[in-house]
């Protein structure tokens, strides 16, 4: 492509001594019928995959802002299914744009976080830059919608929502006078993957539930962060702490925590290149594997915007890195600085159902083509639930 931009940067992290390098093992591959983005996911303890995807729809259904997925087998032979829409999730607002992320499982519970992005431009006196249809669906209100929909910063998390029935019905479903469970730091939640129903936690890591979130906004924020909570007070956010830092002590490194989400320190800082970050648990490997995208060039209010209109939205780039403990330290696994082409790809996962026993091969699951308009006419949208295999070679 004529807009395609070259890039010479690193992450500033070293490489890692365990894993030498990751290798594609097959093409991309597009679930036929599905077209929608993001598929936050959470492994249920009755063996199956629970994505929750955002706008779009999915084999010839409706179009809405939130749907619940169910997925069984193991890539290529995986099965794809709507479950629901969250018909008691209303938006309410064009200036906080409703949406779901962080799915999670802890034994038979699902829980889905209802989160907010900042539909405002704060060049304009923070006036909304667009307008909600009836059907849910925001509308441009000027010529430089797009260039807040393209930020999308955080605003927060709003409830974290349940269903003790495999998402046929939810509770605590927020409403518009729903105040934050968690601000802007957490706004862009993913919980930290580990076995069915949140099985298969490492003693040494107690009997927690991790989240992780990046700040700023969706595709190019500065720092990831870390949060835990006891898995049976996940809705009391008494419960939850924030990761600040090694603590001081006979324990090299020992965590520490706080109750205060705006102490929270970064576990991972890359600036203007930290996109929505996943973790899982391999335990093949021993490692926790922190995977996350980035548009190539960083998206803040100061960029003028002829200039994002000619290069946001056209080149990705795909890091993954590895640790012993969710708090790092990290080292570079895998750095692509122009991942799928001239896909624009984002929100990369590893289910952690779909790795090996040895932890050495896997299949990332991910999303694509927010922007399709920049592709060529002949090529085919990513824009839908996207998966491609992947091993690992050690040193």
């Amino acid at each position: 492509m004529s807009e395609r931009i070259g890039r010479t940067r690193r992450p500033p992290y070293s490489e890692s001594d365990l894993v030498a390098r990751l290798e594609w093992t097959a093409p991309a591959h597009k679930v036929p019928g599905t077209h929608t983005d993001m598929h936050w996911q959470a492994w249920a303890d009755d063996g199956a995959l629970y994505c929750v995807d955002d706008d779009g729809e999915n084999f010839g259904g409706p179009w809405n802002f939130a749907h619940l997925l169910r997925v069984t087998g193991t890539p290529p032979n995986h099965q794809v299914e709507e479950i629901g829409l969250f018909p008691d999730l209303k938006r309410h607002s064009v200036e906080r744009l409703r949406y779901v992320d962080g799915a999670l499982a802890v034994d038979s519970r699902l829980y889905v976080a209802a989160y907010d992005y900042v539909f405002c431009d704060p060049r304009r006196g923070g006036e909304p830059a667009w307008e909600l249809g009836d059907d849910g669906k925001p509308r441009s209100t000027s010529d430089e919608s797009w260039f807040v929909d393209a930020m999308s910063e955080h605003g927060g998390v709003a409830s974290l929502m349940y269903s003790d029935d495999y998402g046929q019905t939810w509770e605590n479903v927020p409403n518009q006078d729903t105040a934050y469970f968690l601000g802007p730091t957490f706004a862009g939640l993913a919980f930290v993957g580990f076995g069915p129903g949140y099985t298969g936690v490492p003693e040494r890591f107690g009997t927690y539930v991790y989240a992780i979130s990046n700040d700023c906004n969706w595709e190019g924020g500065d720092n990831v962060f870390l949060a835990r909570v006891a898995r049976d007070r996940v809705l009391e956010r008494t419960a939850w702490e924030f990761w600040v830092g090694a603590g001081e002590g006979p324990v090299a490194a020992a965590p520490a925590w706080s109750a205060d989400e705006n102490a929270a320190t970064p576990i991972y800082s890359d600036p203007g290149y930290v996109g929505h970050p996943t973790m899982t648990w391999n335990p093949g490997l021993g490692r926790f594997l922190l995977a996350l995208g980035s548009d190539s060039t960083p998206h803040n209010w100061g960029v003028d915007p002829e200039v994002a209109r000619s290069s946001w939205h056209r080149r990705r780039e795909l890091k993954i890195l590895e640790s012993p403990s969710p708090w790092g330290p990290w080292s570079v696994v895998h750095f692509e600085d122009d991942w799928e082409g001239e896909h624009v790809a984002y929100l990369p996962q590893i289910p952690p159902n779909w790795l090996a026993g040895d932890g050495l091969s896997g299949t990332l699951l991910f999303s694509g083509d927010y922007k399709f308009g920049f592709l060529p006419r002949s090529a085919e949208s990513f824009y839908g639930f996207m998966t491609r295999p992947f091993r690992l070679v050690l040193r």
